[in-house]
C-alpha cells in the first residue's frame, strides 16, 4: 500500500495526458452526455466488522481527514465538504494546485488529509493546517471521478472511473494525488496489513458498481482498532449526579521515566460502570497533576496513577494523543515500564545464548508498528538494494537487541530461507526477501537492522560489490571523512570502478563499488586489503587499517573487512537501532561534497530515490 506521503509537488502529474485524449473514449465505457451538476451527495460506505472477499472487489486505504468534492467548471474552482459546504478558502492550497486542471470541467471525489510525522494521515495535524494560505502538507487524495468535460460518469463502473481518473491526474504524489487500490481476492489480507501499518482501515468497493449517493453496501469500510492499557491520571465528574459517577477519564502514557498526557476516553461507560470507576478512583485523588509536563485541565480531578484503563482506539496523533478512545475496563497497576535487562541470556532477556552473536546493550529500537509504516513507505526503493541477498540480522526480542546467529524462530512464509555451507563446516540458514510482505515478515520475528551480503542468493560464492567503510575514530572531523571519501573515489576511478556513497546512519560512510564481473570472496577481500593499505600509507598518522580499538583514536579506520564470504555491511535503507532511529541511505557525490551527515535520514524522514543508483 502506498500512502503517497512523500515527494509531494504543488500540482498534478506533469506527465498526465489529461482528458483531452480521454473524453472521446468516455461514451464507450458508459458515460452519458450531461450538464454540469451542482454538489453531488457523496457515496458513503457501510461500516463492517470484516472486509469482503472476492475478485469483484477492490480495496483502498481509508484516509483520516475531511471528505471533499472538487468541482472545476468554466475555470471556476470550488471544494465542497461532505455536506455541501463551500470550503474552498479553507482548502486554498488544494484549490491552487487544482488550477493545473482548470482546462477541464470535472468533479472529483476524495479526502483532504495531512500526513503526520509518522508518515500516516493525522487528523490533528490536518486541523492545524486548515485555513493557511499556503501549506505544503495539505493534500487531496482523489479516489473517484464523477464528471469530466461534458460527460457524467456516475453510471460507469468504478474500475473504469478510476482508470480515467488515473490518466487525468497521473500517479505522482502531489497536492492532488491519485488513490491507488489493491486488487486482491482476500480482503482480510489487505485489512491486516493496513492495521499493521497503523492506518485507520480500508474501504472496499465493488469494481463494477456505479456511483450512488447516500449510504451504500457496494462500498464498505473496515476500521482498524487497537487495544492497550493506559494509566488513569484524572477524571471528570458528572455534575450533580447522585450517586457520583464519571463523565470521562484522562489518560497518560509512559515514555521512559516520564508520564505524558495521552488524551481522554469519553465513551464506553454504562451507568453502573461510571459509578464503579468513580468509587475506585476516590482514594487516589490528589491535588497535583502526576504528569511530568503538567497541562491545563480545569475540570480534571487528578489521581495518583495506580490504576489503568483498558482502552480501544483507532490510532495516535503526532502529539501522542489517542484517536477515538473507548473505555473497555479497569486494570490494576500504573503500567510503568520495567528497566531493560543488560545481560545477554539472563532470565529477563529470555534469549538463548546461542542466538547472540553480539549483544547491543545500548540499542534503542522503534516499535514494530513504526517499522511497518517505514518499510511500506520505502519498499520500492529499498528492495533495489536488499532484495535477493542473504541477510545478517539485528533482532529485538524480549527487551534484548543483538546480532542473530544460530537457530531461527518460526519464519513467516513471506520470508525466504537459503541453506548454505558454513565456513566452519556444517549447514546454515540465511534469510532473504524479495518484496514488501517479506520485509513485514521480518518485523514479526523482531528484525530491526538488515545487513546484506555483497552477493546474491543465486550465486552466494561470488561477490558483486566492493565495500570500503570509512569509520572515524574519536576526534576525527567529518570534513576529513569527506575529504578521504573523495580521494578514495578518485583512486577507485583510476582502477576502473564507478562508485557511489552510502551514509551509514552511524558515524561514517561506505564507498560501494559494483563489480563489472563477479569475483570470489577471497579475491575481493585480498584486493580491498591491498588497496586500503596502499592508500593508508599516504598519511599513516591519520589512517589505520587495523580493527583494534586501541589503534583507532584520532584516526580514520579504512575498513576493508566488509569484504569476504559471509561478511556484511548495513544495507541501504535499513533502520539503525540508535537514538532517533536513523537509516542507512544511498547518496550522491554531490551530497557528500555538500557535507551530508551520515545520520541525516531517519525512519520518519527517509531518503528519496537517488538518480543513477
Amino acid at each position: 500500500m502506498n500512502r503517497r506521503a512523500e515527494n509531494r509537488r504543488t500540482g498534478p502529474d506533469n506527465n498526465a495526458q489529461g482528458s483531452a485524449s480521454v473524453a472521446p473514449q468516455l461514451a464507450k465505457i458508459g458515460a452519458t452526455k450531461g450538464t454540469f451538476p451542482e454538489f453531488v451527495e457523496p457515496c458513503h460506505p457501510t461500516l463492517k466488522k470484516r472486509p469482503p472477499d472476492g475478485a469483484d472487489w477492490l480495496h483502498e486505504i481509508k484516509f483520516d481527514g475531511y471528505r471533499a468534492q472538487l468541482h472545476i467548471h468554466e475555470r471556476s474552482i470550488i471544494i465542497y465538504t461532505r455536506t455541501g459546504l463551500d470550503w474552498t478558502k479553507k482548502f486554498k492550497p488544494i484549490a491552487t494546485a487544482a488550477e493545473a486542471l482548470a482546462d477541464h470541467d470535472l468533479i472529483i471525489d476524495g479526502e483532504v488529509t495531512v500526513f503526520g510525522k509518522t508518515g500516516l494521515p493525522d487528523f490533528q495535524a490536518l486541523r492545524r493546517e486548515l485555513g493557511k494560505a499556503t501549506s505544503a502538507r495539505l493534500t487531496f487524495q482523489a479516489f473517484d471521478l464523477l464528471y469530466l468535460d461534458g460527460y457524467d460518469l456516475r453510471r460507469v463502473p468504478l474500475i473504469e472511473r478510476k482508470r480515467v481518473l488515473r490518466k487525468l491526474i497521473g500517479t505522482d504524489a502531489g497536492a492532488i494525488a491519485y488513490v491507488d487500490h489493491l486488487d486482491i481476492d482476500e480482503g482480510a489480507q489487505v485489512y491486516e496489513h493496513a492495521c499493521m501499518m497503523g492506518l485507520e482501515g480500508i474501504v472496499s468497493k465493488r469494481k463494477a458498481a456505479p456511483y450512488r449517493s447516500g449510504r451504500q453496501e457496494v462500498w464498505t469500510k473496515t476500521k482498524c482498532t487497537k487495544r492497550d492499557a493506559f494509566p488513569i491520571i484524572a477524571f471528570v465528574e458528572k455534575l450533580g449526579a447522585q450517586p457520583r459517577r464519571i463523565a470521562s477519564l484522562y489518560l497518560g502514557r509512559w515514555e521512559g521515566d516520564r508520564l505524558l498526557y495521552a488524551g481522554k476516553a469519553q465513551t464506553g461507560y454504562t451507568l453502573a460502570v461510571a459509578r464503579e470507576v468513580r468509587e475506585r478512583l476516590d482514594p487516589l485523588i490528589t491535588r497535583a497533576s502526576p504528569l511530568s509536563h503538567p497541562i491545563k485541565k480545569p475540570k480534571a480531578t487528578w489521581v495518583t496513577p495506580r490504576v489503568q484503563a483498558q482502552v480501544e482506539y483507532s490510532g495516535v496523533t503526532d502529539d501522542g494523543l489517542l484517536r477515538e478512545a473507548v473505555f473497555k475496563g479497569l486494570q490494576e497497576g500504573a503500567g510503568r515500564p520495567r528497566a531493560k535487562s543488560k545481560a545477554a541470556g539472563s532470565p529477563m532477556s529470555l534469549v538463548p545464548r546461542e542466538n547472540i552473536l553480539q549483544l547491543l546493550p545500548d540499542a534503542v529500537v522503534p516499535s514494530q508498528q513504526d517499522l511497518a509504516v517505514y518499510w511500506t513507505r520505502v519498499a520500492d526503493r529499498a528492495l533495489h538494494f536488499l532484495a535477493g541477498r542473504p541477510l545478517k540480522l539485528v533482532r529485538h526480542v524480549n527487551g534484548t537487541v543483538f546480532y542473530h546467529k544460530g537457530p531461527l524462530p518460526a519464519i513467516p512464509p513471506e520470508v525466504h530461507q537459503l541453506r548454505i555451507q558454513k565456513r566452519e563446516g556444517g549447514e546454515g540458514v540465511r534469510l532473504w526477501v524479495d518484496d514488501l510482505p517479506g520485509l513485514l515478515g521480518l518485523i514479526e520475528i523482531g528484525v530491526v537492522e538488515l545487513h546484506p551480503w555483497a552477493a546474491t542468493v543465486n550465486d552466494v560464492e561470488h561477490a558483486d560489490t566492493l565495500i570500503f567503510d570509512l569509520d572515524p575514530g574519536e576526534g576525527v572531523s567529518w570534513e576529513f571523512v569527506v575529504e578521504t571519501a573523495l580521494r578514495l573515489r578518485h583512486l577507485l576511478d583510476a582502477e576502473g570502478f564507478k562508485t557511489w556513497p552510502k551514509m551509514t546512519g552511524g558515524k561514517g560512510v561506505h564507498l560501494m563499488a559494483p563489480l563489472q564481473e563477479k569475483m570470489t570472496h577471497n579475491a575481493v577481500h585480498a584486493y580491498a586489503k591491498r588497496l586500503t593499505q596502499q592508500f593508508a600509507k599516504i598519511d599513516p598518522d591519520r589512517y589505520v587499517t587495523s580493527a583494534q580499538l586501541s589503534h583507532r583514536p584520532g584516526k580514520l579506520f579504512l575498513d576493508y573487512l566488509r569484504n569476504g564470504r559471509g561478511t556484511t555491511a548495513v544495507g541501504a535503507y535499513s533502520p539503525r537501532a540508535r537514538d532517533g532511529f536513523p537509516v542507512a541511505a544511498p547518496a550522491t557525490w554531490k551530497d557528500i561534497e555538500r557535507g551530508l551527515r551520515p545520520d541525516a535520514f531517519t525512519i520518519s524522514r527517509p531518503p528519496t530515490r537517488r538518480r543513477g543508483l
